[in-house]
Parts: C-alpha cells; structure tokens; sequence
C-alpha cells in the first residue's frame, strides 16, 4: 500500500490523534480540570480512547506550569498504588509501607507549595480498584478543610466504574467528583473519517477502503477504535495477502 509506517496502532504519534467531537470535549474538560485545579471522572467503555486521551491532554499541558502524574495500574492493593505514586513522584518509598499514603499527601502538597506547578494525577484503570483503595484516594483530596486542593486529579475507568460510582460505600468519592465525562463510540461519519486519517497519517495515496466497506466496518466494530484498528487491520492483512 505504500504506507510509511503501520496505520491502526498504539504508537501513533500524538500529533497524529483523530480527534471525535467526543474526543474534544473530554480533552477540553480535562484541560479545565487541571488548570484549576479540581477532581473528574472519565468513563467510556473499553477501547472507546480514554487512555488516548489522557495521553494528548499530557502532550498539550505546558511542562513549565503542570506536573503531569500517570498511573495505569490493574487491580493494585493500597500500598501498591500508594508506593507506584511515590515512585511516579520520584520519592523514595519508605520502609514502613503504612508511611506510603501519608508521605504521598505531604509531597503533593510540597511540590505545589515549592513549585508553583500543579500536579495533575491521572490515575487509569480505576474500574478493579477496591472500595478500600478508592477511599484511600478519597482521602488523598481532603485538604485544609476543603479549603484548596494542591492537585488536579482525573480518575479513569470502563463503563464498570461508572455503574460502582452510585453505590452507598462510595457516595463521598462521587460527592467529591466536580465533573463527569462519559466517552461513546465514534458515529458512522466519524468512522470514516477515523480509518481515512489513520491512513492519510502513513502515508497513503489513494482510496484503500470502499464506503460499503468502511460502514460494515463501523457496523461491526459499533464505533469503537480499538475495534476498527484491529479489523481494519485484519482486512488489510487479507488484502495484502491475496494482492486485492
């Protein structure tokens, strides 16, 4: 196909990002988010591009005024997370692992306090997480009675997270939460114009997929983009291979 590197991959440069309606409007609340800074909650089923997006929020934030802090850990226990912060955080994580939580809210707030530079605490993956560890977090945003917050704070997670949000043992983390955003499936138009960026970014010249093609493609994968890279690649695996 002529293509100057593989389209419908994880490793496509930010600059290179299709970017939805959706896609904008969670970036621009993220960007709020951390600029002011204040707590959020980022939903959307699996592959529908909220890792993406936390990535080009991370690109875009000027390094000079954020401390951009990620966290993608599956189903960690509270001192493991506590101690993958401070490690994030660049602080030697202490003997006694039960110092870990308290040590990672007194450096949150030294760094603001020193560095006049926000923290922004992206923490991914959040729909395993325990309730216990969910409180732990909770507790992270309790400062001077409420008065301020030293850091901006974007907890992600599957369409599960959102569904445990409403439950009694979590009413104070989701009183906590200032805004919600639920990422969905590109449309059918914007799935053409997805495949066709993803393309255009490598390289390509000319038509590959045909619009018959590209709607069962959409019809299939229900608007998902880690479902149309993955078929989309399988397809053009087939083409390839029978020189179509």
């Amino acid at each position: 196909f002529g293509f100057r590197r593989t389209p419908f991959v994880r490793e496509t440069p930010v600059e290179a990002l299709y970017r939805s309606r959706a896609h904008k409007e969670a970036l621009a609340r993220l960007r709020y988010v951390a600029e002011n800074p204040l707590f959020m909650a980022l939903g959307g089923e699996s592959g529908v591009g909220k890792s993406t997006t936390l990535r080009a929020l991370k690109h875009e934030l000027d390094a000079a005024r954020f401390d951009v802090i990620y966290i993608g850990l599956t189903n960690p226990s509270t001192v493991g997370f506590f101690e993958a912060l401070l490690a994030a955080l660049h602080v030697e994580i202490p003997y006694r692992p039960s110092c870990a939580r308290r040590l990672a809210s007194e450096v949150l707030l030294e760094r603001f306090r020193s560095q006049q530079r926000i923290p922004v605490l992206l923490i991914d993956e959040v729909q395993g997480f325990s309730i216990q560890l969910l409180e732990a977090i909770r507790g992270l945003m309790n400062y001077d009675c409420d008065s301020f917050s030293p850091f901006s704070l974007v907890l992600t997670g599957s369409d599960e997270f959102r569904q445990r949000l409403p439950m009694r043992a979590l009413q104070a983390l989701a009183g906590r939460l200032h805004i919600r955003f639920h990422l969905t499936g590109l449309r059918p138009e914007e799935t053409v114009h997805y495949v066709e960026h993803q393309l255009r970014t490598v390289g390509a010249e000319r038509e590959v997929f045909t619009r018959p093609a590209l709607q069962r493609l959409h019809e299939v994968s229900a608007g998902i983009p880690r479902h149309i890279n993955h078929l989309a690649t399988l397809a053009l695996m087939a083409a390839a291979g029978t020189d179509t």
